[in-house]
Parts: structure tokens; C-alpha cells; sequence
């Protein structure tokens, strides 16, 4: 059967309902599928892991939607909810030579080294919002994800960005309001404005008092390349750090504890730590309950046919990447793919945080973050879910993960 955009064989659900389900009819209709998206946009898309991977690493499919068609050509309303994520202009847009300038800039200041550095205070982080767990009532339901998975990321990234602690509840607010659906328009331009004020005072307080920290290292390299990176794309740099490093660690945080309750044996074996490890329960994760939904969108900057899908997405159409339909695909995983398994030896191999030019400058950080997270909330706490079937899913193309975990938290006994 010949395949067409205009021919769309499903849509998919920007409220998230089940990703899982959704990721499995796509993988049945066929390999690369044509689907409508809200507002009738159209896309391909695939659930299946080898073909992201040929798309996410064939340097014909490009990020910036200048090569997007029905984009250019005002096909795509104006007030369509995902059209600011995917054309904010950073680095995460940007093709050939102009990506790759930004990237080898930025990879100047964010080092192994620096990361690395980072670990003993994103422990006392981890101390610190233990404490504040454990002082909560006991047998009173708190939503862990509001109460640790959401300020956990947030400091650590503050921290990275040195910025001053005077400024950082700010942030937070600002932040929190950008990502809550119940925010009233008025609010959210103010929170928009907030964060892109917060972000320029800091560069400029940088600018003056350096210090070992992210932005002083970017405005150094700034300095030394003679603006190669402007102001523009430093702010821009930052603002990418924040969205992209706290949306997905507290995902990531937030799905693993949910795995771990629903899998007490996997939890035990985590614990024991002789056959698995709390970085094996973060690669899982990453596998099985991705904290990131789709990736949208690849180009197609010439017709393409891609490798094993008998499909030519046209010049100028866009694909979108089902990276939790991927790590549930039976063919890469086995036919205990939708099975949660600590011990699970191909897991690494998930697409969660992409591949190719592209591939995820913060993954390291974000592997440390939740190992360390996870290990500090489990060994300290028994924890209970009250009503796991209840969880509701976060409306997001974007994301994966539910709006609140509630639970109940009861002290282990120190060994």
C-alpha cells in the first residue's frame, strides 16, 4: 500500500491516555505511519527502535523547521500548542556547521569534570530533602513528585548555574507556573518574562563577579572565541539547560519510584546490590517508562527513503519520534519487552536521550541525579502508593509521567 501524509492510519493522543498502548498499535500498523496530530497537523511516525535509530542518525532528517513544508508554508495555525517548543531558536534547532559550533562551544564549559564536581553537593541536596520528607507526618499522603522528583532538579541545576540562592524560589515559581495547565494566560507571559529576566541577571552579576560555575565558564569561552557565541545564544544555552535538564530528571525520578512500587521484587534487588544497581533501575526506567514521550520533530531535507520501512517521507515532511513506544519494542527488547527487569542486560540501548549529532549533552548529569535520588529516598523510606491505578498521565506529547505521586512514607530502621 502506498503511504501519504494526506492518508493519515491514526492519530496520536496529546493527552497521553496510554502511551504504551498507543506505542504498540503504531509498531502494528507498520514500521513508519502516517497520523494526524492536533489541529490536523500531519507527521509520520514509528515506534519501532531501528527505525528512530535511522532517523535519529540519517543526516538527511535536520531540526530546524525552516525545513519544515507545511510550516513554511503557513499550514500550521499560528496557535498550534506545540509550535513555540519546536521553533525556539537553540541549539536543540540548529543543523550542520551552526550546531555544531554551539555544541563544541557548550561542551567547553559543561565537562565531565565539572559534572563530576557537582556530586557531593547534589548528595547534600539529596540529604536535604530527605530531611524535609521525613518530617512529614506520618501516614499523611504527600505527592513525592512536588515534594522531591520537581526541587531536587531544580537546585542541582541552580547550583550548575551558580545562581544565588536569593533568586532561586523565583525560578522555581516561574518555572512551575510555565508547566502547570491551570495557569491563567496573564500569569504565564509573566512567568515567561521572569525566567528570561532571572536568567539575564545572572549573566550579567557572571559578567562581573565570576565564579567556577556554568554560566561564568560560558562567558569565559564567549570572551575567548570573540562572541562566537553571542549574548543571545548564551541566554538561549541556559534557558535550554533549565527546561530540558528539570522536565526530564523529574520525569525520570518520578517513573522510576512508580516502577519500583509496582515491582517490589526489582526493588529488593536494587537494594541488595549484588545483581542489580540503582544505575540498572535508572537505565530501566529510561527503557521502559522513558521520561520523554515523543520527539518531535526530524525533517526531511530531501526525499528519504528510510532503511527497512520500504517508505520515502517527502522533502520537507516531518517525523515524530515515539521514544516510549521504542523501548517496549519486542524486536530490540525481546518478547519480555513490556517486563520490568533490573537485571535486563540490553537496556542501555534505549533512545531516551536520542542519538546521533544530537545526542543528550546533560545525560550524564541526569544519570547521576537520579541514581543518586533514588538510592537516598529508597534506603532511608518504605514507601506506599495508596492508589496506583488512579495515577493520572501528564497531557503531554512531550513528556511521560504522571501528574502526582502520592504516597505514604514510613522511616526504615537504620542497620
Amino acid at each position: 500500500m502506498d503511504l501519504s501524509l494526506s492518508t493519515p492510519l491514526d492519530s496520536l493522543d496529546p493527552y497521553a491516555t496510554d502511551v504504551a498502548d498507543e506505542g504498540r498499535r503504531i509498531r502494528e500498523i507498520g514500521r513508519l505511519v502516517p497520523v494526524r496530530l492536533v489541529g490536523d497537523v500531519r507527521a509520520w511516525t514509528t515506534a519501532h527502535h531501528a527505525v528512530a535509530q535511522e532517523v535519529f542518525t540519517h543526516p538527511g532528517f535536520v531540526k530546524n523547521p525552516s525545513h519544515w513544508a507545511a510550516f513554511q508554508n503557513g499550514e500550521v495555525p499560528a496557535e498550534w500548542p506545540i509550535l513555540r517548543l519546536i521553533t525556539i531558536d537553540s541549539m536543540l534547532n540548529r543543523d550542520g556547521a551552526d550546531h555544531t559550533r554551539l555544541r563544541s562551544l557548550v561542551s567547553r564549559a559543561f565537562t565531565p569534570r565539572r559534572v563530576e564536581a557537582l556530586q557531593p553537593r547534589i548528595r547534600e541536596i539529596t540529604n536535604e530533602l530527605v530531611a524535609h520528607l521525613s518530617a512529614w507526618p506520618a501516614g499523611e499522603v504527600l505527592d513525592l513528585r512536588a515534594e522531591y522528583a520537581f526541587p531536587f532538579p531544580m537546585q542541582v541545576i541552580c547550583e550548575l548555574f551558580g545562581l544565588a540562592r536569593g533568586h532561586r524560589a523565583q525560578l522555581a515559581d516561574d518555572y512551575a507556573a510555565l508547566h502547570d495547565s491551570r495557569t491563567s494566560p496573564s500569569r504565564l507571559v509573566e512567568a515567561n518574562h521572569g525566567v528570561e529576566a532571572t536568567i539575564c541577571e545572572l549573566i550579567e552579576s557572571k559578567r562581573q563577579h565570576p565564579a567556577d560555575d556554568l554560566t561564568s565558564a560560558l562567558i569565559s569561552i564567549q570572551d575567548a572565541d570573540q562572541g562566537r557565541l553571542t549574548d543571545r545564544e548564551l541566554s538561549e544555552t541556559l534557558v535550554l539547560f533549565l527546561f530540558a535538564g528539570h522536565e526530564t530528571t523529574q520525569n525520570l525520578i518520578t517513573n522510576a519510584v512508580r516502577e519500583l512500587i509496582e515491582h517490589p521484587d526489582q526493588l529488593h534487588l536494587a537494594c541488595q546490590g549484588s545483581d542489580a544497581t540503582w544505575q540498572d533501575v535508572v537505565e530501566e526506567t529510561l527503557r521502559r517508562t522513558s521520561p520523554v514521550n515523543t520527539v518531535m520533530f526530524r525533517y526531511a531535507s530531501q526525499d528519504i527513503t528510510v532503511p527497512g520501512t520500504g517508505v520515502t517521507v517527502l522533502r520537507g515532511e516531518p517525523v515524530v519520534l515515539c521514544v516510549a513506544g521504542t523501548g517496549r519494542d519486542p524486536e530490540k527488547f525481546g518478547h519480555d519487552a513490556e517486563a520490568f527487569d533490573l537485571t535486563r542486560s540490553a537496556a542501555t540501548q534505549h533512545l531516551a536521550f536520542s542519538r546521533g549529532v544530537h545526542y543528550c549533552l546533560g545525560a550524564p548529569l541526569g544519570r547521576m541525579m537520579a541514581a543518586t535520588a533514588l538510592e537516598a529516598l529508597f534506603t532511608r523510606f518504605d514507601i506506599t502508593c495508596p492508589d496506583l491505578g488512579a495515577l493520572q498521565p501528564l497531557p503531554s506529547y512531550a513528556s511521560q509521567s504522571v501528574q502526582t505521586l502520592p504516597v505514604t512514607l514510613s522511616a526504615l530502621a537504620r542497620v
